[in-house]
């Protein structure tokens, strides 16, 4: 039966990081959007504005909870995705990786019980190893996420304090959880006493019709939400949210002790960029990308890589997740001399072995020629260790 435990974390996000930033590299590891789905134009134009109509607010300090107007206007759209909440509700966030660390340094402490699911986003698993926290890892069974028995179960028996979850397109299996089953899992955990962290970063690049958030179906007692524009607009931009639900102003004491406020030029830029632009046009364009990318790796993945192989399918974003019959470690270096990169499927565990078949490959961010080359380079190197 499972049980909490604690863990070191495995891999770092620095780590990832410094990798991407490596132009040589046909890099098909970091979870990084292409450049073709930038809207570069429309963003030069928001900047532009920005400095020429708000210049003096866009350069100076502002408030830690964010550009008001900003607020407003993403309280707007969230309330077309069922979540009813207000600007003052809200705080923004340097990226969603700001606001997924603030809520758990906020919610839990070294020794609480925290429910992940496995295999999760390594940055997430950084933070929670780094504080202390003894884990309850949730198995993903399939692209509809984890096994509601096996939830109400281990949830009954351990009352984790909190729940950490990527509900849509979950980083890195590509799960994406039912309407019925968020509402399972929402109940469950109100029966145990349990919070949930939403990461909802992917969540508009969902291919899935008339998908809530989790925190859509609550009114923030049990669910906490936060996101980004990172994976939809721009990840240089750096615009997060959170929506704490109850302890907004915790939240923004917090994030204020951290760096006073984020960055107010590329808040009101982007809020430029909202106002004067289709976003809804653009989200579009980005999914016909992605679903594209997707299609062209998972056939090339058919053609080269041993059989056995599965892939994981998911319905949306840029990513797939790729199970393979052997232990990945020496295939790893030996494409990394090849100079290609995948992520590690161990990196997204907690335990040493697990995941160790397994790998994440990023469709959209290598330009299409160097996609194809580097998933046959990998084909080919498993092929020769099999």
């Amino acid at each position: 039966m499972i049980a909490p435990y604690r863990f070191t974390p495995r891999a770092r996000l620095l780590d990832f990081m410094r990798q991407a930033g490596q132009p040589h590299l046909i890099n098909l590891a970091a979870g990084i959007p292409s450049v073709d789905c930038v809207p570069t134009a429309e963003i030069q134009k928001a900047f532009a504005k920005a400095l020429t109509e708000e210049s003096d607010r866009a350069l100076g300090y502002q408030t830690p909870d964010g550009d008001y107007e900003l607020r407003a206007i993403l309280a707007e759209r969230f309330s077309r995705r069922g979540i009813n909440v207000s600007a003052e509700d809200m705080v923004t966030t340097t990226g969603c990786t700001q606001a997924l660390h603030g809520m758990i340094r906020l919610l839990v402490m070294q020794g609480d019980v925290v429910a992940c699911e496995e295999p999760a986003y390594y940055a997430t698993l950084e933070v929670l190893g780094d504080t202390g926290v003894a884990v309850l890892p949730v198995p993903v069974k399939n692209l509809h996420g984890c096994d509601l028995d096996l939830v109400e179960t281990i949830f009954l028996r351990h009352r984790p304090k909190l729940l950490v979850l990527c509900s849509t397109l979950s980083n890195p299996s590509g799960a994406t959880i039912p309407n019925s089953n968020r509402l399972a899992i929402l109940e469950i955990c109100r029966r145990t006493g349990t919070r949930i962290l939403e990461d909802d970063i992917y969540g508009e690049l969902t291919e899935t019709d008339n998908l809530r958030p989790l925190r859509s179906f609550d009114d923030g007692s049990t669910v906490s939400y936060v996101t980004s524009f990172s994976k939809t607009v721009s990840a240089g931009i750096r615009v997060g949210v959170c929506i704490p639900g109850g302890n907004t102003d915790a939240f923004a004491l917090l994030k204020s002790q951290q760096d006073m406020h984020s960055s107010t030029l590329c808040e009101i830029g982007f809020r430029k960029y909202l106002q004067e632009s289709d976003f809804d046009e653009h989200l579009r364009r980005v999914k016909q990308f992605n679903r594209c990318r997707r299609e062209i790796a998972s056939g090339v993945i058919e053609q080269h890589f041993p059989p056995g192989t599965k892939i994981w399918r998911p319905e949306g974003g840029f990513m797939l997740w790729v199970e393979v019959g052997v232990e990945l470690e020496d295939v790893y270096r030996r494409c990394l001399a090849q100079n290609v990169a995948f992520g590690r499927g161990s990196a997204f565990y907690t335990q040493p072995g697990d995941g160790a078949r397994a790998m994440r490959l990023n469709c959209s961010r290598p330009p299409l020629d160097r996609l194809v080359a580097g998933i046959e380079i990998l084909g080919k190197i498993l092929a020769a260790t099999t």
